[in-house]
Protein backbone atom coordinates (compact mmCIF):
# COMPACT_ATOMS: atom_id res chain seq x y z
CA UNK A 1 0.00 0.00 0.00
CA UNK A 2 1.17 3.53 -1.02
CA UNK A 3 0.10 6.44 1.13
CA UNK A 4 0.05 10.21 -0.45
CA UNK A 5 -0.99 13.17 1.16
CA UNK A 6 -4.15 14.92 -0.63
CA UNK A 7 -5.15 18.63 -1.47
CA UNK A 8 -6.43 18.88 2.01
CA UNK A 9 -3.80 17.63 4.04
CA UNK A 10 -5.66 14.02 4.60
CA UNK A 11 -3.32 10.65 4.06
CA UNK A 12 -4.80 8.54 1.08
CA UNK A 13 -3.32 4.87 0.45
CA UNK A 14 -3.89 2.59 -2.13
CA UNK A 15 -2.46 -0.44 -3.47
CA UNK A 16 0.38 -0.91 -5.74
CA UNK A 17 2.15 -3.33 -7.19
CA UNK A 18 5.94 -3.17 -7.12
CA UNK A 19 7.94 -3.47 -10.33
CA UNK A 20 11.33 -3.44 -8.48
CA UNK A 21 13.62 -2.78 -6.01
CA UNK A 22 16.78 -0.72 -7.03
CA UNK A 23 20.00 -0.89 -5.48
CA UNK A 24 20.59 2.91 -4.91
CA UNK A 25 16.95 1.86 -2.61
CA UNK A 26 14.90 3.66 -4.69
CA UNK A 27 11.26 1.39 -5.04
CA UNK A 28 10.05 1.73 -8.85
CA UNK A 29 6.23 0.88 -9.50
CA UNK A 30 4.61 2.06 -12.78
CA UNK A 31 1.60 4.38 -13.04
CA UNK A 32 -0.56 6.83 -15.32
CA UNK A 33 0.30 10.93 -14.98
CA UNK A 34 -3.31 11.24 -14.97
CA UNK A 35 -3.75 9.52 -11.42
CA UNK A 36 -4.45 11.40 -8.21
CA UNK A 37 -1.36 9.94 -6.28
CA UNK A 38 1.08 11.78 -9.01
CA UNK A 39 -1.21 14.89 -8.02
CA UNK A 40 -0.30 14.23 -4.88
CA UNK A 41 3.03 14.02 -4.93
CA UNK A 42 3.67 17.00 -7.00
CA UNK A 43 1.93 19.08 -4.13
CA UNK A 44 3.63 16.77 -1.13
CA UNK A 45 6.53 14.45 -2.08
CA UNK A 46 6.38 12.81 0.92
CA UNK A 47 4.91 8.77 0.99
CA UNK A 48 4.98 5.67 2.81
CA UNK A 49 4.96 1.98 1.58
CA UNK A 50 3.55 -0.81 3.80
CA UNK A 51 3.71 -4.45 3.15
CA UNK A 52 3.10 -7.53 4.86
CA UNK A 53 3.90 -11.18 4.44
CA UNK A 54 1.86 -13.56 3.35
CA UNK A 55 2.01 -14.97 6.54
CA UNK A 56 1.15 -11.73 8.73
CA UNK A 57 4.24 -12.31 10.69
CA UNK A 58 6.38 -10.00 9.17
CA UNK A 59 5.80 -6.07 8.72
CA UNK A 60 7.84 -3.17 6.72
CA UNK A 61 6.74 0.42 6.81
CA UNK A 62 9.25 2.34 4.24
CA UNK A 63 9.22 6.49 4.78
CA UNK A 64 10.94 8.66 1.46
CA UNK A 65 10.65 10.76 -1.34
CA UNK A 66 8.09 10.21 -4.32
CA UNK A 67 9.22 11.14 -8.17
CA UNK A 68 6.94 11.13 -11.05
CA UNK A 69 8.60 11.05 -14.55
CA UNK A 70 6.97 10.19 -17.71
CA UNK A 71 10.08 7.96 -19.68
CA UNK A 72 8.73 6.31 -22.67
CA UNK A 73 12.24 4.60 -23.06
CA UNK A 74 12.48 3.17 -19.36
CA UNK A 75 9.18 2.37 -19.34
CA UNK A 76 9.29 0.01 -22.46
CA UNK A 77 12.09 -1.32 -20.81
CA UNK A 78 10.15 -2.23 -17.79
CA UNK A 79 7.31 -3.59 -19.78
CA UNK A 80 5.46 -6.67 -19.71
CA UNK A 81 2.78 -8.13 -21.27
CA UNK A 82 0.57 -8.74 -18.45
CA UNK A 83 0.99 -5.02 -17.46
CA UNK A 84 -1.26 -4.56 -20.65
CA UNK A 85 -4.45 -5.01 -18.21
CA UNK A 86 -3.33 -1.82 -16.88
CA UNK A 87 -2.15 0.03 -19.57
CA UNK A 88 -4.38 -1.24 -22.65
CA UNK A 89 -2.37 1.50 -24.56
CA UNK A 90 0.85 -0.97 -23.84
CA UNK A 91 4.64 0.42 -23.15
CA UNK A 92 3.98 3.48 -25.73
CA UNK A 93 0.86 5.15 -23.45
CA UNK A 94 1.70 8.72 -23.56
CA UNK A 95 -0.24 8.92 -19.79
CA UNK A 96 2.28 5.92 -18.51
CA UNK A 97 4.40 7.06 -16.08
CA UNK A 98 7.28 5.60 -13.48
CA UNK A 99 6.84 6.26 -9.88
CA UNK A 100 9.43 5.89 -7.52
CA UNK A 101 10.12 6.41 -3.52
CA UNK A 102 13.45 7.49 -2.67
CA UNK A 103 13.80 5.68 0.78
CA UNK A 104 14.49 7.44 3.83
CA UNK A 105 13.76 4.73 6.74
CA UNK A 106 12.61 1.28 6.96
CA UNK A 107 10.84 0.35 10.08
CA UNK A 108 10.26 -3.32 10.48
CA UNK A 109 8.45 -5.54 12.77
CA UNK A 110 9.15 -9.57 12.79
CA UNK A 111 6.60 -10.75 15.22
CA UNK A 112 5.58 -14.50 15.81
CA UNK A 113 4.21 -16.70 13.63
CA UNK A 114 2.39 -19.01 15.97
CA UNK A 115 -1.25 -17.27 16.65
CA UNK A 116 -0.97 -19.57 20.27
CA UNK A 117 2.58 -17.65 20.61
CA UNK A 118 0.45 -14.23 20.03
CA UNK A 119 -2.46 -15.21 21.98
CA UNK A 120 -0.01 -16.50 24.66
CA UNK A 121 1.70 -12.87 25.01
CA UNK A 122 -1.69 -11.27 25.00
CA UNK A 123 -3.25 -12.99 27.59
CA UNK A 124 -0.07 -12.26 29.76
CA UNK A 125 0.05 -9.03 29.24
CA UNK A 126 -3.81 -8.58 30.24
CA UNK A 127 -2.82 -10.35 33.48
CA UNK A 128 0.24 -8.76 34.11
CA UNK A 129 -0.76 -5.46 33.29
CA UNK A 130 1.63 -4.89 31.00
CA UNK A 131 1.51 -3.79 27.50
CA UNK A 132 1.98 -6.65 25.33
CA UNK A 133 4.99 -6.99 22.89
CA UNK A 134 4.47 -7.23 19.26
CA UNK A 135 7.53 -8.66 18.66
CA UNK A 136 10.89 -7.38 17.15
CA UNK A 137 11.27 -4.10 15.27
CA UNK A 138 14.17 -2.52 13.64
CA UNK A 139 14.06 0.90 12.22
CA UNK A 140 16.88 1.67 9.70
CA UNK A 141 17.66 5.31 7.92
CA UNK A 142 18.64 4.32 4.99
CA UNK A 143 19.31 8.28 3.74
CA UNK A 144 18.35 12.06 5.21
CA UNK A 145 14.85 13.12 4.79
CA UNK A 146 14.79 15.14 1.31
CA UNK A 147 18.50 14.23 0.49
CA UNK A 148 19.19 12.24 -2.86
CA UNK A 149 22.00 10.24 -3.79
Amino acid sequence: MVTTIAPDDVLRCRPMLVERVEPDATIVFLTHLSSQKVDDVRRDPRVNAAFQSDKGDCYVSIGGTAAVAHDEQRFRALWNPTYRAWFPGGPDDPDSAIFTIAIERIDYWDVPSSRLVRLWGAAKALATGQVAESGDHERIDVRPSGSTR
